[in-house]
C-alpha cells in the first residue's frame, strides 16, 4: 500500500503579508484527513511553505468542527 500523500486545497485564506491559513483534504496512510495549516512566504518571493502551525485530524471531526465554527463565528458578532 502506498504512502503518498494525495492532497486537494480546499481553502487559502490571507493572514498577513507574507502568510496564509491553507485548509486541504488529503488520503493519507489510507485514513481522509484535514490539514488546516499557517504557510508562508520566505524572504525572495520563493513558493509558499508550510509551517508547523496547524492541525490535521480525520475528515469524520469535521462536522464538529464546522458546528464550532460556526458557534466562534456567531459568538464574535460576525454571522
Amino acid at each position: 500500500m502506498s504512502t503518498e500523500k494525495v492532497s486537494i486545497e480546499v481553502a487559502a485564506i490571507r493572514k498577513a503579508d507574507g502568510a496564509e491559513i491553507r485548509i486541504a483534504v488529503s488520503v493519507y496512510k489510507g485514513r481522509r484527513v484535514v490539514d488546516v495549516r499557517v504557510w508562508y512566504q520566505p524572504a525572495g518571493g520563493a513558493d509558499f511553505v508550510p509551517t508547523r502551525k496547524g492541525v490535521t485530524f480525520d475528515a469524520d471531526k469535521l462536522p464538529a468542527l464546522a458546528e464550532a465554527i460556526a458557534q466562534a463565528t456567531m459568538i464574535a458578532g460576525e454571522g
